[in-house]
């Protein structure tokens, strides 16, 4: 009121002049921070009217009432709007357009407060709804959790009760015992009881403490969870809402609410709802992170702190498959450009399958595109001479289409060890990002799974590419490549690198290390969980051997099929071998091209067993082995028509020419040296394999049961390494023979897989201990059944062809020269006066055809000496000498046919009996035995012979001297009449040859009945009669061999016969 008495011209200021100010400052007053403070305080206040709080938002601003407002003063405020009224009426009445002025601008502002006034009123009723809507949320979980609260306080009061009483108890028997202790030294018997009973009380106090600490921490998390529940859910959307998202704390705040929601389980209301709630959160969570993880992924090279922080982001949501799903799944994308890169030649499509049918079909059109120009250029070019006509084009494109795929062929092959060296290279560093990355206990796994990503897009492409190197079953295509390029061969190298690889790989998992690890790392840690950790392991393993199992099974389907797959391409080489062997008809050059030709498949089989130990592990040994046998057996054949070939055409050959060739007999040893040698190929080689077997049979045993369990019962091995031979019985097993192994007895009582059992078997072995092993496994070996039983057969049939071959060559001449001797005239030849008188001046002299027949058996030991001289191939030759013999035995059949016997029974048998000649000449019917003593005499003296080279020489002359003598014998049975000067002249051919024979020093040489027969055509004929008739009157000997002695009583009838002698 002061100011307004000191200042009477302020106070005469019209109506419309403070409403022109007021207007002008209205916009300055609608912000004015001092107006609004004095307003709120206003409203805050307990003296608060509706028109007090009008005029001060509709009073102008003043200094004045600043000052007032500033004091917070609301009697002052009062006091300065009863001045404004004064100073109103004081000053002089305004104008009419000013009043209407002042009244449109007062309604302006009405206007404006009253809006205002609106929008803060609906700002409060929201507020005040949304408090209610909290309040009746909260009211409801506070009063369960007090209600939960009040349990637990129970079960504490219970709890402390008990405490208690058990306390007093425990004071009132103390205070028992002291007493009793001071009455003496009597004690009841029941003391001891009691004591027990006292001593067990401190473990119900015990028990007390425990039960009490559990009701107090579960009601600790229940209270935590309940009262930071709301604050935690309402903090996650501004998490997530801010720029960026932070994603660590919502992963955090997440983990809190759901470590609250497990101990709210079990409140009564509420958890459907929190059970919702945090499953929308995890979805938007996961929404976000998969972003992020993405870019972490693709930056893992550079920056390993992103990915690392997803890790633990997703292991706090429990999400950790997702997270090493995609980081498996985007590792090795390297690994895959790479394999995909290989284009396989110029040609050849992308993806490395050779060239596809497109690329063929332009082949061919561009070769028939050119032909038809140079048939338009050859139609105008009348100077020169016809070309001649181009092979079809079909014919050309197919070779260049087989040139490629050798191309491509061969560079895979270089290509695919540099592929798993980048593999071996990749895991290498996974071992170390995966530690940093997951941790020491995850990393194997991540490893393990890595390894299966590599492969897993590209196991198809791997299979169409071995296809192009080998298609299934060996038609067609490079099945049948015998370069080294292609075929079953480029299948074995690859699948050799592929178990080379793998074993590496393995090292790289570190399986084991995780297994020795996990306990000592967990060894502090109480909440650890062995059976978890077990499963985890077993995981792991699992993991590790389906890896194994899908990189190798592209090679599967020729594990499985491999003697079919073979078949085709070893076929066609037999049959380009056998083409070469039906070309062998001159005996000139036969030795040289047999001797490349005979031993040319055992390489092949060698390379064929080899690829069959790698690829199948011994398991389906029998269908490879009959393959082999068969392929033997069909090469030994071929030989063996070979020979009859030579014979045939040597004997053609010999018919022209009378002349002794030593180099055919040379020749003719050769070959039997190379049928030795294929012999001994054959043993070895079946000595071998056995071998291969009995050690294929040691590694499967070893391989049993790693990395999974030999059966349901047991439990897997886990090595620390993996060696080749392991991985390659196990993939081997897993391909040949899917089903379980049963075990079965293998004879000594022990239990092994049927497969173990079966090459034991097939080896002729079976599990040997001691230090006598090799004796005991060459006396096991000696009686095995053979593995090759129609190829044994085969090559004793070419040792016969062989021995047949020489013995033929060795005793054509005197086959020939003897041939026709029974149809000689001089036979028939009776003495006159003269011949008797010349005879007995001058003697009989051996004819003709027994000198040539004497004079090559002696220059047949000069013939077989040389060969007879190399060691080697001696030794060779000597295996195939069994059974000589029987090449010299159709003359001896032949002779007993002409003396007019059959022999029945064992024919064989009782020929080489008579062959032999031992213990003949008690048989004959002679008084004086000294013709014989010269034999026998020589025959004890060569026994003692041990020379191998004399031996081969002696055994050789034995078979054509018996040969001989069975002709000769033969000849003589089959003469029709002999006169006494043809007898004279037969003893003497007979004695020549006798001399012969002994002067060779063959062992049972000259034959007893070479001597026996000379006798009995120079014998007089009434002493013939005599002992023919003396023979048939005594009885046969007790023991004495009947078809021999049957024998020499028909050709003493038979030569009686045809010198007209009468019996």
């Amino acid at each position: 009121m002061s100011a307004a008495s000191s200042s009477p011209t302020r106070g005469t200021v019209p109506r419309a002049t403070s409403a022109l100010s007021t207007s002008s400052s209205l916009d300055a007053a609608a912000i004015d921070p001092v107006l609004e403070e004095r307003l709120n305080s206003l409203l805050t206040s307990p003296n608060f009217s509706v028109s007090q709080y009008l005029n001060l938002a509709l009073a102008p601003p003043s200094k004045s009432s600043s000052t007032a407002a500033t004091a917070g003063d609301v009697n002052d405020v009062n006091a300065a709007s009863g001045q404004d009224q004064q100073r109103q009426q004081q000053s002089p009445p305004f104008s009419k357009e000013e009043e209407e002025l002042a009244e449109q601008q007062l309604e302006q502002r009405m206007a404006s407060l009253a809006l205002q006034l609106q929008m803060k009123t609906q700002s409060c009723h929201d507020e005040i709804g949304r408090i209610g809507a909290e309040l009746q949320a909260i009211v409801p979980r506070c009063a369960a959790d007090v209600g939960r609260l009040q349990v637990g306080l129970e079960g504490m009061e219970l709890d402390v009760r008990g405490l208690l009483e058990g306390m007093d108890e425990i004071g009132a028997d103390g205070k028992k015992k002291s007493n009793k202790s001071t009455e003496g030294s009597g004690a009841d018997v029941s003391a001891g009881g009691e004591a027990q009973q006292n001593s067990e009380d401190p473990l119900t106090t015990l028990h007390c403490l425990l039960n009490l600490r559990t009701h107090l921490t579960t009601s600790r998390a229940i209270l935590s969870a309940a009262s930071s529940w709301d604050e935690t859910i309402n903090s996650i959307p501004l998490l997530l809402s801010s720029a960026p998202p932070n994603l660590v704390e919502a992963v955090a705040a997440l983990s809190q609410l759901e470590r609250g929601a497990r101990a709210l389980r079990g409140m009564p209301e509420g958890r459907e709802e929190r059970d919702d709630a945090l499953k929308k959160l995890r979805t938007q969570l996961e929404v976000l992170l998969k972003p992020q993880l993405l870019h972490a992924l693709k930056r893992m090279d550079t920056r390993l702190g992103p990915l690392q922080q997803c890790v633990t982001m997703y292991e706090s949501l429990g999400k950790m498959e997702v997270m090493r799903e995609e980081y498996v799944r985007m590792r090795p994308a390297e690994i895959h450009g790479l394999w995909f890169s290989f284009n396989g030649g110029a040609n050849a499509a992308a993806s490395g399958e050779g060239i596809d049918d497109d690329d063929q079909a332009d082949e061919e059109n561009a070769e028939e595109k050119q032909k038809e120009e140079e048939e338009e250029v050859e139609d105008f070019d009348f100077d020169e001479e016809p070309a001649e006509p181009t092979p079809p084009p079909a014919v050309s494109a197919a070779s260049q289409r087989q040139q490629q795929r050798q191309a491509t062929a061969k560079q895979f092959m270089e290509f695919l060890p540099s592929f798993y060296e980048a593999v071996l290279e990749l895991l290498s560093k996974e071992r170390m990002q995966s530690k940093q990355v997951f941790g020491a206990e995850l990393a194997p796994g991540i490893v393990a799974r890595v390894l299966n990503e590599c492969f897993r897009p590209i196991v198809d492409s791997f299979a169409r590419r071995l296809n192009n190197l080998c298609p299934l079953g060996g038609s067609g295509g490079m099945g049948g490549a015998m370069d080294g390029v292609g075929g079953t061969e480029a299948i074995a190298v690859a699948y050799e690198s592929t178990i080379q690889f793998l074993s590496l790989a393995y090292d790289q998992m570190e399986a084991w290390n995780a297994a020795d690890n996990a306990p000592s790392q967990k060894a502090n840690d109480s909440n650890a969980d062995p059976a978890s950790d077990h499963i985890e392991q077993e995981l792991l393993q699992s993991v590790i051997h389906k890896s194994l199992l899908l990189i190798a099974s592209p090679f599967v389907p020729y594990q499985r099929n491999l003697a079919e797959t073979e078949r085709h391409p070893m076929g066609e080489a037999a049959s380009m071998v056998a083409k070469d062997v039906r070309g062998v008809v001159h005996l000139e050059d036969a030795s040289d091209r047999l001797e490349d030709l005979a031993p040319f498949m055992f390489p092949l089989v060698e390379a064929a067993m080899k690829r069959f130990e790698l690829l199948n592990g011994g398991y389906n040994a029998p269908a490879t082995l009959s393959s082999i046998d068969t392929l033997l057996s069909d090469h030994a054949s071929e030989l063996a028509i070979a020979m009859g070939t030579l014979s045939t055409n040597a004997s053609s050959t010999r018919s022209t020419g009378p002349e002794f060739d030593e180099q055919h007999v040379h020749c003719a040893l050769e070959i039997l040296r190379i049928a030795g040698l294929f012999k001994r190929n054959l043993k070895s080689f079946e000595h071998g394999v056995k071998d291969r077997l009995c050690l294929l049979a040691e590694e499967i045993l070893m391989a049993d049961g790693v990395l999974e369990g030999a059966d349901e019962s047991s439990a897997a091995i886990v090595p620390e390494e993996l060696a080749p031979v392991q991985i390659r019985a196990l993939l081997a097993k897993a391909a040949c023979h899917p089903d379980p192994d049963p075990y079965v007895d293998d004879g000594t009582g022990i239990k092994c897989p049927t497969t173990v059992v079966q090459l034991q078997r097939l080896a002729g072995r079976s599990p040997m201990n001691g230090n006598n092993k090799k004796k005991d496994a060459e006396m096991m070996n000696a009686k095995s059944p053979p593995l090759f039983p129609k190829a044994l057969d085969a090559t004793s049939r070419l040792a016969r062809s062989c021995l047949s071959f020489v013995f033929e060559v060795c005793y054509a001449i005197p086959e020939r020269q003897l041939r026709g001797i029974s149809a000689l005239p001089v036979w028939k030849q009776e003495y006159t006066g003269a011949d008797e008188e010349d005879e007995t001046s001058y003697g009989i002299l051996p004819q003709s055809f027994i000198t040539h027949v004497g004079e090559h058996m002696l220059a047949l030991v000069q013939a077989l000496e040389p060969f007879a001289s190399d060691v080697e191939a001696l030794g060779l030759a000597n295996e195939v000498m069994s059974g000589v013999l029987e090449v010299a035995i159709q003359p001896w059949k032949e002779f007993v046919a002409a003396a007019g016997c059959s022999f029945t029974g064992d024919e064989k048998g009782q020929l080489e009996m008579l062959m032999r000649g031992k213990d003949v000449e008690k048989y004959f019917m002679n008084e004086d035995e000294d013709v014989f003593e010269e034999d026998h005499e020589h025959e004890d003296e060569e026994g003692e012979d041990d020379d191998a080279s004399a031996a081969f020489c002696n055994q050789w002359l034995d078979v054509v001297s018996l040969a001989v003598t069975g002709r000769l014998l033969e000849r003589t049975m089959r003469i029709p009449r002999l006169g006494r000067k043809g007898a004279e002249h037969l003893g003497t051919d007979l004695n020549y040859i006798r001399n012969v024979f002994t002067a060779l020093g063959v062992a049972g040489h000259p034959h007893p009945l070479l001597g026996y027969v000379a006798q009995l055509v120079t014998l007089e004929g009434g002493s013939l009669k005599e002992k023919i008739r003396r023979r048939q009157g005594q009885d046969m000997e007790e023991g004495a061999p009947k078809a021999v002695l049957e024998v020499i009583q028909r050709a003493e009838l038979r030569i009686a016969y045809v010198r007209s002698v009468s019996v």
